[in-house]
């Protein structure tokens, strides 16, 4: 092996590329998971009627499984924004050191943290692109006691919880941030900061998911569930 082989920035890289991250990490990612799913399945057990209205998989599932489709939507885009948050990461960082950021664990954070910014906005911007105008357009008037005599869930999840899980993103980007720069080295090492950076990362996607549900939820209410 030559001597340019050997070099520090070099043995990093290694070091960052080949370490087996999915030998440490499966744990605190599947705790996570179990989590997330878990309470979303009680999120729609406690509002059955939302899922009745929002009509995930009309036309190719029997009503009664409205809310069975829609737990696995919602679930599926939570664990599917996860997975792009993963891809888009090791890309960033495969872009970064093109550039000549040097390939260690700062530049990781970095391309984590900034594709968690990214990924934690987008689908908001998406959605308000499409149908921003029209919801700030719509008539409001009765909508609510409409709602609440006809969907419960939905008036439960749209008037009380919405808000909330929306505010959530907020002390959940703290802590994932917050923990990725602040206990980062501690980060690579111990399963309890690697289960509760999981938990952050998944909870953020479930409330994203949860969230743009929620906004159909809505444009159903007015175009006929």
């Amino acid at each position: 092996m030559s001597h340019a082989d050997t070099t520090p920035q070099r043995m990093q890289f290694e070091q960052l590329e080949y370490r087996p991250w999915l030998e440490r990490f499966w744990r605190p990612v599947v705790i996570a998971a179990v989590a997330v799913t878990v309470l979303l399945l009680l999120v729609v057990v406690a509002s059955k009627s939302a899922w009745d209205l929002l009509g995930a998989g009309r036309g190719f599932v029997p009503e009664e499984f409205y809310p069975v489709s829609g737990f696995l939507l919602v679930l599926g885009t939570t664990f599917g924004q996860a997975i792009g948050w993963a891809i888009g990461t090791l890309v960033a960082i495969y872009v970064m050191t093109l550039i000549g950021f040097s390939p260690h664990w700062n530049t990781a954070r970095i391309a984590m943290s900034a594709v968690y910014l990214g990924f934690a906005g987008l689908p908001f911007l998406f959605f308000h692109i499409l149908y921003g105008d029209w919801l700030l357009g719509m008539p409001r008037e009765g909508l609510g006691e409409w709602l609440k005599a006809n969907y419960p869930g939905a008036h439960w999840l749209l008037i009380y919880a919405h808000p909330l899980i929306d505010l959530s993103l907020v002390p959940l980007a703290v802590i994932f941030l917050g923990i990725l720069w602040t206990y980062g080295e501690r980060v690579q090492r111990e399963t309890t900061w690697q289960t509760i950076v999981a938990l952050a990362l998944l909870g953020t996607s479930l409330a994203i998911a949860l969230s743009l549900a929620i906004h159909s939820m809505l444009v159903h209410s007015r175009i006929g569930p």
